[in-house]
């Protein structure tokens, strides 16, 4: 299909003009139509690209005719009656949207991606069945719990709902909030609500869904935030912020394989690194200390040397003494 976001849109507007018997469209006068609709301009060579794709097997093997009259040349359907909207979709277009259906089923439970099979099917859309072998795969666990909920947060986000939650933390007895949900994120495979928390409005407070045993609607007036959640997850890895915590250098090295997976896949969008040898290399971060980045540090033990800040390093090495203390018991 043509490799624009506006092709499929350009063709239904072609497909209008062809079926107008009313008018005669020359390759100007498609031009003039498609601008019209997107508002922007359009090349005669894209029109051209267009008009073949609609004609071949990977588009709906159009049969559009050339009338000519004098030196101008007019397009047509041969056939009156013909629609791209009355074809079935071809096997290259079936494999594309299948394909993306693929991926929307990795994310289970949003709800905007719900009964989308049912919509397909509505809209007369006619998936083939290719029988092609899945070939790839995104990170995603099918088994961790709370993702029922997903639906639910959502839409009390969207309609401003105040809900009761029955919560239990890993580490203590089930609790009730009233809660003000504003923001869904998923971070390594689990998925958390922030939002602002009846007894605490001055604070932001994040919920992990795994943990929450029960949901029920309240009638409690809505809080909205007026947080910018681009700004609030800016300076920090996963969902843990430490809101009276300063921006800090986090500066380490890292040696061997390791440097050149970070090299090639950052940690934070802050880093700055450069190789000091072939093997070694020098990595800052302007970042905020949380548990998250903790953990990946630590999760590279055998092959990073954490320089600054002190905090830091002293932090990173209790817990590879403690890691170490468990196996010189064995």
């Amino acid at each position: 299909m043509p490799n624009t976001k506006f092709s499929f849109i350009r063709c239904r507007i072609l497909d209008k003009c062809f079926r107008n018997s009313a008018k005669r469209y020359g390759i100007q006068d498609l031009i003039d139509a498609c601008e019209k609709e997107l508002n922007m301009h359009i090349s005669r060579r894209t029109i051209y690209y267009d008009i073949d794709f609609m004609k071949s097997d990977d588009g709906w093997n159009a049969e559009i005719e050339i009338e000519k009259d004098g030196n101008r040349r007019y397009y047509r359907y041969k056939d009156k009656n013909f629609s791209i909207d009355n074809m079935p979709l071809s096997e290259a277009q079936a494999k594309q949207i299948q394909a993306a259906i693929d991926v929307i089923n990795t994310v289970d439970g949003l709800p905007q991606f719900e009964g989308l099979g049912d919509s397909l099917a509505k809209m007369g859309m006619m998936i083939y069945n290719t029988k092609a072998e899945p070939c790839f795969s995104l990170d995603h666990n099918d088994y961790v719990e709370g993702q029922s909920y997903i639906t639910p947060l959502f839409n009390a986000i969207q309609y401003g709902t105040v809900l009761k939650i029955k919560y239990k933390p890993f580490d203590g007895e089930a609790v009730q909030y009233i809660y003000h949900p504003q923001f869904l994120k998923q971070y390594n495979n689990r998925w958390y609500i922030f939002g602002v928390e009846q007894s605490h409005t001055d604070q932001i407070w994040n919920l992990a869904l795994d943990r929450i045993q029960k949901i029920k609607e309240t009638k409690v007036p809505y809080i909205k935030s007026d947080i910018n959640w681009n700004e609030y997850f800016e300076d920090i890895i996963g969902v843990t912020n430490p809101v009276d915590e300063p921006i800090e250098k986090v500066h380490f090295l890292v040696h061997g394989k390791s440097a050149h997976y970070i090299k090639t896949k950052p940690i934070h969008e802050s880093q700055n690194a450069h190789w000091i040898d072939e093997n070694t290399l020098d990595v800052k971060l302007d970042i905020k200390i949380n548990y998250e980045l903790k953990h990946i540090l630590l999760s590279y033990a055998d092959a990073i040397t954490i320089l600054s800040p002190s905090s830091l390093v002293k932090a990173h090495i209790k817990s590879l003494k403690q890691a170490l203390g468990r196996y010189k018991r064995m």
